[in-house]
């Protein structure tokens, strides 16, 4: 008979719906669900080496495992909390989402042409797969992505409150499956839809400050808006789907 996970790897520190997160003592293990592909768990496994050559500020890789036919990844255990719980103190929100946009800014400085996934041909993967867009918006979506920047800014392309952890000294990303190289007014586009998840004015908050330290304008992010909305609709909880579904209705201003 086959031990437990928790047996082990040690206690559950996470869940979500792809993945479950145990840890013991230094190490941590993201064990996929059964079915999970095979080609994502190597890809992000190979994203994660090319980061830590970078000393990017994110868990290094140990192994790739198969456990009772299981897909999982071994890698440093994360500390600290969550930078979502900052924003929810209205005291301190501002200096959190503040503290994100220098992060992501700092990160977005990276090139990484020569080893990340271009974002535009996986964002063309994505709403080709989509069978929840119609055909008409699907040729729309790709007719317009083809008139995007390129770029080789590295993208985290989930980047929110929910994926960095702070322990007092460090902050620590992850979720890095997602990595891209790309325009980094597309990456910026991705979290304000995160944050108009959270919360609308987070949202404006986060955009009014990314834009005024970048120097990338708000229209530049907002033209990647729709596309972005195009690879995820049909892929977030029903509750969330008008605002993927206003983003669709809605031109670059």
């Amino acid at each position: 008979m086959s031990k437990p996970f928790e047996e082990i790897f040690g206690p559950i520190i996470g869940n979500g719906a792809q993945a479950t997160v145990y840890a013991k003592g230094d190490c941590a293990v993201k064990l996929y669900r059964k079915g999970y592909p095979k080609t994502n768990v190597f890809s992000e496994a190979f994203i994660m080496a090319n980061l830590e050559r970078l000393n990017f500020p994110s868990p290094k890789i140990r192994e790739v495992l198969l456990v009772n036919g299981r897909y999982g990844l071994r890698m440093d255990r994360v500390r600290g909390k969550i930078l979502s719980e900052e924003l929810a103190d209205p005291a301190r929100c501002e200096a959190a989402v503040e503290k994100l946009v220098e992060i992501q800014c700092r990160l977005q400085a990276y090139d990484a042409s020569t080893w990340a996934p271009d974002l535009k041909r996986r964002f063309r993967d994505d709403l080709i797969r989509n069978d929840h867009l119609f055909a008409d918006l699907r040729k729309e979506l790709l007719g317009i992505l083809d008139g995007l920047p390129d770029g080789r800014a590295l993208c985290h392309c989930d980047f929110h409150p929910g994926n960095i952890f702070f322990d007092g000294e460090d902050y620590t990303i992850i979720d890095l499956l997602q990595i891209s190289s790309g325009d980094p007014a597309a990456d910026a586009a991705c979290s304000y839809v995160s944050y108009c998840m959270i919360h609308p004015d987070l949202a404006e908050l986060y955009l009014n400050k990314y834009c005024a330290r970048s120097g990338i304008s708000r229209a530049s992010v907002s033209q990647w808006l729709r596309m972005y909305a195009g690879t995820l609709l049909g892929q977030v909880p029903e509750q969330l789907t008008p605002i993927i579904e206003r983003f669709l209705r809605t031109n670059p201003s």
